[in-house]
């Protein structure tokens, strides 16, 4: 693929709706036909909330609209098409709205550093002798993305596994074969899940954690014990009397053993206790 950056008139009249030419963020006009994915023209290129004039579009949305499923497609081809729809819109909901409204001048309040501020961070500072970043801020885009793809295409993969899991000690705990997601299958579909267990580590390292299940709005159901908080190993054993435990997290939604059964050991002893103090 070649990459030409242009503003040159010429060239772009010339090469405007030549097949196999996209015009991206030049060029001043939207036409996905002629693939033509401009948003400086006075009209815009529209908004994703059309009726509230929200969310507006800027080039990389505009791309991912018309070309997000194919996108899915080269990195999950097996993938039902309802599914690629839906990581379709996850992407754009989650992340190429953000970009966009960056682009189009809206202000918006993060709790740290944007993607596009990320992204923005490459270009030169006014001291500094200007160097072309260019394909190295391409590159990492793409990687960027593709992660996005990725990881929430193993969300969607994930859901039925979590579904079809084995649950112990009374349902109350599900017993997962593998790390993969689970959290909102739980919290939408397992109520009385207090516990979720899983395998870490590769082989013969592994270990075993046991993390607190979650509400819709992802408050946990259960903690650990207090006097577990932040105790490793042989402290952890004591308290616990989980001879294999290895560690509780100091905010008690996560802890861990060296097998199945002392995790499940250590999920028995935090629900008596819960329900003692109930």
């Amino acid at each position: 693929v070649e990459v030409l950056r242009t503003r040159d008139p010429f060239i772009l009249k010339e090469e405007a709706g030549k097949p196999d030419t996209f015009f991206l963020d030049v060029g001043g006009r939207y036409d996905p036909e002629l693939r033509l994915f401009d948003h400086h023209q006075p009209q815009g290129a529209g908004f994703r909330n059309e009726a509230a004039s929200e969310w507006p579009y800027a080039t990389a949305g505009l791309v991912w609209k018309h070309y997000g499923k194919e996108a899915v497609r080269a990195l999950q081809p097996s993938l039902p098409d309802a599914d690629v729809l839906e990581v379709v819109k996850h992407i754009d909901d989650t992340l190429m709205k953000y970009i966009d409204a960056v682009d189009c001048g809206v202000r918006l309040k993060t709790s740290g550093p944007s993607l596009s501020a990320i992204i923005g961070s490459f270009n030169t500072a006014w001291y500094e002798e200007g160097a072309d970043v260019f394909p190295l801020v391409m590159e990492l885009s793409q990687v960027i993305l593709s992660n996005f793809i990725k990881r929430y295409v193993g969300k969607v993969l994930a859901r039925d596994k979590v579904r079809q899991a084995q649950a112990e000690l009374d349902g109350r705990v599900l017993v997962l074969d593998g790390c993969y997601p689970w959290v909102t299958v739980v919290a939408e579909e397992r109520p009385d899940v207090m516990f979720v267990a899983y395998p870490v580590g590769d082989s013969p390292s592994v270990q075993w954690q046991l993390r607190a299940a979650v509400r819709s709005d992802l408050s946990p159901r259960i903690k650990m014990p207090l006097s577990w908080a932040g105790l490793e190993r042989n402290q952890l054993s004591r308290v616990s009397g989980e001879s294999g435990a290895v560690f509780c997290h100091r905010s008690r939604h996560l802890a861990g053993a060296q097998s199945l059964d002392g995790v499940l050991n250590l999920a028995a002893t935090a629900m008596r206790e819960q329900e003692a103090f109930a």
